[in-house]
């Protein structure tokens, strides 16, 4: 890697911060030296004051010359500004390395000190710190006088309080007055009966220390004593001391202290070299190879293997099927002249305790919000009927506008069964949970709006008349007979399948999308499938996909220049398996999203997910490992310079605009930058597919940028998301064209493909 310029060198550009702190230091000094001087010529007196015949009160002062004084605030004034310029240049150093001095607007990269987080986080908005990165900001953000940290809250609101009276022209050093103990020397046959102690304070003026009572009463001599007090200097500002050894020069260590490790923070965070090297490790440590699901399998009786041989070659679709008494359920294969087989597992075993029933429910949802997002997964909720109650189905999931209205049915193994009698249950639940799952799309869904939870204990607004709804029934039965057929559904679009194909649909395709996609597929076909049948029907149709001809592309897609990517819709084997990390990369930028802090409606984060979740699941393996090589390319890109590498998709013939882009470094002006970029890109895709309002389509931009930072997270995702009319007028949009392609002329910065 090139080594940067002189100028650029990290020691270089935290030179100036280093300089004004080691000023800071010595001017610290200077306010000691000069205390102490004051101190030995005696600035204080103690006094009494009688109050009343048997009451007299102790009062102090601290009364230094003018010049003692104004010589002492001019040494702590110097102190403060050079520790308020070390911050500024430490601020400003890091911008410069992050984005060098071109773009930098100098002004807006000082450290600012805020009272209120509000304040403090509207900086960015008004064009301030945006040459730093997130972490960045947030190490600035730590040290605010609002900090929450009370050690760094204290220094640092004092400081800027401090700060603040002196360029006001105020007094800046006082003297703190501790809590006394009066010893008075009384003359004989006087006694002491009660004594006020005054709460510690400053002395900007007299002081009373404390209240004295004497019996019988005071003596006609004012008698003497010691009033047994600390005095230190301190800064004349809240907050105040808390102790005695609270002072001007325990403070002021702690300030350079703070400031010293904010130079330290800021000049580290400049190295990113471990996270790059962490992204490499990790690419290497899982190599791009596919999982094998289908293992060769060992025939103890040779006519066996010889007859499941003629069955796979006799399929249409080069499978045959192995299934035990007992529900193992096998899918047998040729794979270069060996037979191999994938086992479909059992539905996950529950522990013990709960109410079987709800155990079955809590886990049909949660297997689906493991595999394809908590966020699309809306529990069940209990609402008014009449004089009663009503829960709102078992389940619901909504992907879009294609939604699925879950009820789930299920027999504990301690209920024996026969089968005429398994297969009684089997048919007579089927029915009712279409009717409970009917009735919930008719009388909720379709009545208006209604708000679920979903798994993250999210609310989710529905409009349910919008959406496309299929019943789907998920039967629970230890023991489930074979040749059990459910009635066809007169009352529409429906699905009933046992849990364990329920479990395979999801852990196959790990999609939400997918996964409804599928349902609403199958839901329309004229004879329902055998109960456990429903990985045969999978198969059949990941066969059929693989032989339907691809869809051909709009005009405007090839005259783009859109690489088409043909993959069918349904994988044959997991959607994981081809590359485990490549699947893990893009599922983590599904979790970024739904994790990081929103404020707006979460029906709009779940809106924006569902468009991310449309990519083919049998692209996402290859995506990700894509975007994650692409983070080191741009990780390792010399100092000085800025890397951007695009992935553009055209999704659903051009419904859907999504772009995946990798960049070096994120600051304030890369995120601007990532955004007029993504809607000049937008602005392009509405113009070459003609696309016309009120109801534009989708475009979303997904920026992933290296984290240096040690939180374990090894990348930040920023998201942008429009449904919005084009941006700019022409002008503007032919002036971004040309720096556009004066940048990034060449095509390997930037690839469109559609699906």
């Amino acid at each position: 890697m090139p080594e940067p310029p002189d100028h650029l060198r990290v020691p270089r550009l935290f030179a100036s911060a280093r300089i004004h702190l080691n000023r800071a230091l010595e001017h610290q000094r200077e306010c000691i030296r000069l205390w102490d001087e004051i101190r030995h010529r005696g600035p204080f007196a103690a006094w009494p004051e009688t109050s009343s015949e048997d009451t007299v009160e102790i009062w102090c002062a601290y009364r230094p010359t003018a010049l003692q004084s104004r010589t002492i605030d001019e040494a702590a004034g110097a102190l403060l500004a050079e520790v308020k310029s070390a911050m500024d240049a430490a601020v400003l150093a890091a911008a410069i390395a992050n984005v060098g001095l071109g773009t930098l607007v100098v002004d807006k990269h000082s450290m600012p000190l805020c009272f209120d987080a509000s304040e403090f986080d509207e900086l960015p908005y008004e064009g301030w710190l945006m040459g730093l990165r997130p972490d960045q900001v947030n190490v600035v953000r730590d040290v605010q006088p609002f900090a929450k940290d009370q050690y760094l809250g204290v220094h640092m609101r004092q400081f800027a309080l401090a700060l603040r009276r002196a360029q006001s022209g105020g007094r800046l050093i006082s003297v703190w007055a501790g809590r006394a103990d009066p010893r008075p020397n009384l003359p004989e046959g006087y006694t002491l009966t009660a004594v006020t102690l005054d709460e510690p304070g400053t002395l900007e003026d007299p002081k009373r220390l404390a209240t004295l009572k004497v019996s019988p009463r005071l003596p006609d001599v004012m008698f003497t004593g010691n009033p047994n007090i600390y005095f230190d200097p301190i800064l004349n500002v809240a907050p105040w001391p808390v102790d005695s050894d609270d002072n001007l020069d325990r403070r002021t260590d702690a300030l350079l202290t703070i400031v010293r490790t904010f130079i330290e923070i800021l000049e580290d965070s400049l190295n990113t070299d471990e996270s790059i090297r962490k992204l490499e490790a990790l690419d290497a440590s899982m190599p791009s190879e596919p999982t094998e699901v289908w293992v060769p399998v060992r025939f103890d009786d040779p006519s066996q293997e010889q007859e499941s041989r003629q069955a796979i070659q006799d399929s249409d679709r080069g499978q045959a099927i192995y299934s035990t008494d007992d529900g193992l359920l096998t899918y047998l294969a040729l794979r270069d002249g060996r037979i191999v087989g994938r086992e479909i597992p059992d539905a996950e075993a529950l522990p013990p305790g709960e109410e079987y029933g709800t155990q079955v429910e809590r886990a049909t949802r949660a297997v689906a919000g493991r595999w394809g997002l908590p966020d699309f997964v809306l529990r069940p909720k209990v609402v008014p009927k009449g004089s009663g109650r009503r829960e709102i189905g078992d389940g619901t999931i909504v992907s879009g506008f294609r939604g699925i209205a879950l009820q789930v049915k299920a027999r504990s193994s301690a209920t024996p069964d026969t089968p005429e009698r398994a297969r009684s249950w089997l048919l007579k639940n089927a029915g009712v949970g279409l009717r409970q799952a009917r009735g919930t799309i008719r009388s909720t869904f379709r009545a208006g709006d209604v708000t679920l939870d979903n798994l993250r204990g999210r609310p989710v607004r529905l409009d349910g008349k919008r959406v496309e709804w299929v019943a789907v029934v998920v039967l629970d039965h230890p023991n489930p007979p074979r040749e059990v057929v459910p009635p066809k559904d007169a009352d529409g679009p429906s699905v009933v399948m046992l849990r364990r194909d329920w479990e395979f649909l999801w852990n196959q395709l790990r999609s939400a999308s997918a996964v409804v996609d599928y349902i609403h597929r199958v839901s329309g076909e004229d004879d329902p499938a055998e109960l456990g049948s429903e990985t045969n029907r999978y198969f059949d149709l990941a066969n059929k996909d693989l032989h339907v001809l691809p869809s051909r592309l709009p005009d405007w897609m090839n005259d783009g220049g859109a690489d088409p990517v043909n993959v069918p819709l349904l994988p044959t084997d997991p959607t994981s398996a081809s590359d485990e990390l490549g699947f893990r990369v893009f599922q983590r930028i599904l979790e970024d999203i739904a994790g990081t802090d929103f404020t707006g409606d979460e029906t709009d984060r779940v809106q924006i997910l569902s468009h991310i979740d449309r990519v083919a699941v049998a692209t996402r393996a290859e995506l990700g490992r894509l975007l994650l090589r692409r983070l080191i390319t741009c990780g390792n890109a010399p100092p000085g310079t800025l890397r951007v590498e695009h992935r553009l998709l055209y999704v659903d013939q051009g419904e859907l605009h999504l772009s995946f882009t990798c960049m070096g470094t994120l600051t304030g002006y890369y995120q601007e930058m990532f955004r007029s970029w993504l809607l000049h890109r937008r602005q392009r895709f509405l113009a070459k597919s003609n696309a016309l309002g009120p109801m534009w389509p989708w475009s979303v931009g997904v920026l992933l940028t290296p984290r240096p930072s040690t939180n374990g997270r090894l990348w930040d995702t920023t998201m942008i998301a429009t449904n919005g009319p084009p941006e700019f007028d022409n002008a503007e949009y032919r002036r971004l064209d040309a720096i556009y392609a004066s940048v990034a002329p060449d095509r390997n910065v930037e690839d469109l493909q559609a699906e």
